[in-house]
C-alpha cells in the first residue's frame, strides 16, 4: 500500500462518518419539532373569516359539558356605548332548544350579583354568532355565559361554555 492509497481511504472514511452523523443529527431535530397549535382565537377567525379587532377587550369561553366546543367573546365601551360579541364553534343544538349568551357581574348569592341576557345566538358563516350593544357600560359584567335552552320548558337551562374577562 502506497501513501495516496492510505489518504484515499481516510478521506472515504471520514466522508462516511460525517454523513452518518450528519444524518442522526437531522433525525434528532426532525423529532422534535413540535406541531403549531392554534390558539382559540386563531380557529374562530378561521371558522369565520374574521379577524377580531385588536382593540377590544377578549375573553376564551371553553366548554364546561367534557365537549370541543369554543368561543371568543369580545366587549368594548367608547363613546357612550357598550358592544359585546360572541363567536362560537358549537354543535346545532337539538330541534326546539336554542343557545342563549349572558354576561355575569359578581358572586352568586352575593349582593353585588347579576345576570345580563344578551339574547339568542344565531347561526352565522359556519358557527353561532351574537351581537349586544347598550347605551349604559356593562363592563363590570366580567364573566360571560352560554346556555342551551329549551323553548317551552321550565327544567333550568344547561351551561354550555363560560370564560371571564
Amino acid at each position: 500500500m502506497n501513501r495516496r492509497d492510505i489518504v484515499i481511504g481516510a478521506v472515504v472514511l471520514l466522508a462516511i462518518a460525517g454523513l452518518i452523523y450528519w444524518r442522526q443529527v437531522s433525525k434528532k431535530v426532525s423529532t422534535q419539532t413540535v406541531p403549531e397549535t392554534l390558539s382559540v382565537e386563531d380557529k374562530i377567525e378561521d371558522k369565520f373569516k374574521y379577524q377580531i379587532p385588536d382593540d377590544v377587550e377578549k375573553a376564551e369561553l371553553k366548554d364546561i359539558t367534557g365537549g370541543d366546543a369554543s368561543a371568543i367573546s369580545t366587549r368594548k365601551f367608547e363613546n357612550n356605548k357598550f358592544t359585546s360579541t360572541i363567536l362560537a364553534d358549537l354543535p346545532d343544538p337539538v330541534p326546539g332548544s336554542f343557545y342563549q349568551g349572558w354576561l355575569v357581574k359578581g358572586e352568586e348569592g352575593k349582593d353585588d350579583y347579576a345576570i345580563l341576557s344578551l339574547g339568542k345566538l344565531t347561526v352565522a358563516k359556519g358557527g353561532w354568532m351574537l351581537d349586544y350593544s347598550s347605551t349604559s357600560n356593562k363592563t363590570d359584567y366580567s364573566k360571560v355565559l352560554i346556555t342551551l335552552e329549551k323553548k317551552f320548558d321550565t327544567t333550568p337551562e344547561t351551561k354550555v361554555l363560560e370564560g371571564s374577562f
